[in-house]
């Protein structure tokens, strides 16, 4: 499986009209999503007619079609929970269950499961529903502090980082400001301060910063530069971190490639998309290393998935990132090593 080209960053999700999923009306209302829906190329008709298969088979159809991409993680998003272990509905902007995720994985071989468990359901529930997670192919675990109100840096999860340490299962962590989920508040923008993972760092959780830290739109607070340092950190006390590179096949980002390249380790680098986060062509004088035939090709793929991971390596981003996700996730030993 070393080989193999791996999108451990897809998100799916849905309404509730025909699937389990939930997205609150202040989701649904957002230019975020407004934006995602416009752009994702899925006829109006088959949204109105039916929102959550439109964006489910559109999405497979997609990682399928992608010839270059041999696997894509899709991402449950578990509820907001109190701390007393109870889910809080009004707080919880959008929701992918588990088992939902977990469904389509078995039945579509380029699929991986990526689960997410909040630890605010406890040690008992928690740990009983990571295990659960794990027995049925759980790759990584998917969090997003920022909307789902979790500080990584709290003691009371030592018990959630023992058992992904114990059971070898990464963090694929949102790090920086959060732009599509809802934000309670503002305040929580805060938890996607990538120096409150170092808890689990220390506690050998191999732990994955989303989007290297970076803000996505221009002027805002970036936390880069404190990544960067807790790279170095990470090499002298041997912690397990990485960062992936998804969301930057955007305009938004573009300017910000030449830092990342600079100031991320190449490989500590993985491939992810972000999809349905849509995927701009970027043009050749905004990226130095983008030429004219390069363009051309890939302006010509069609497909989201595919060309974020040929334009991330025209962008100059490591080869070596787009199969190290094979070497740290947890595959299960029924998917196949090449799933055509």
């Amino acid at each position: 499986m070393a080989d193999q080209v791996i999108d451990i960053h897809i998100h799916i999700g849905g309404k509730g009209n025909s699937s389990p999923c939930k997205m609150s009306e202040t989701f649904l209302r957002s230019p975020a999503y407004f934006y995602m829906v416009v752009r994702s190329g899925i006829p109006l008709a088959m949204i109105l007619e039916d929102h959550d298969r439109a964006l489910r088979e559109t999405l497979l159809q997609r990682l399928q079609s992608a010839s270059g991409v041999d696997f894509g993680v899709f991402l449950a998003f578990d509820a907001v929970y109190t701390k007393r272990g109870e889910i809080d509905e009004k707080r919880s902007h959008m929701i992918t269950p588990n088992d939902y995720v977990m469904e389509i994985a078995r039945n579509e071989r380029k699929v991986l499961f990526g689960a997410s468990v909040h630890p605010n359901r406890g040690e008992g529930p928690g740990s009983d529903e990571i295990e659960r997670c794990l027995e049925n192919g759980a790759v990584l675990m998917k969090w997003i502090p920022n909307s789902q109100i979790i500080d990584p840096s709290e003691k009371r999860h030592e018990w959630f980082y023992r058992k992904l340490a114990d059971s070898g299962i990464p963090l694929l962590c949102h790090t920086g400001r959060e732009q599509a989920v809802p934000v309670v508040r503002k305040a929580y923008q805060r938890l996607g301060d990538p120096r409150r993972l170092r808890l689990a760092l220390e506690m050998g959780v191999t732990v994955i910063a989303a989007h290297c830290a970076t803000n996505f739109y221009p002027g805002e607070e970036s936390y880069l530069d404190v990544l960067s340092a807790l790279f170095e950190e990470a090499e002298r006390k041997g912690w397990k971190l990485y960062a992936d590179i998804s969301a930057f096949c955007t305009l938004f980002r573009v300017s910000l490639v030449d830092d990342i390249l600079r100031k991320i380790p190449h490989n500590k680098m993985i491939l992810g998309s972000d999809y349905p986060i849509p995927v701009d062509t970027m043009p050749p004088y905004l990226v130095e290393t983008l030429n004219a035939q390069e363009y051309l090709e890939i302006s010509a793929i069609g497909n989201p998935i595919e060309k974020n991971y040929r334009q991330l390596l025209a962008m100059g981003f490591p080869r070596e990132a787009m199969t190290r996700a094979s070497t740290i996730l947890r595959i299960p030993p029924g998917k196949r090593a090449r799933p055509y």
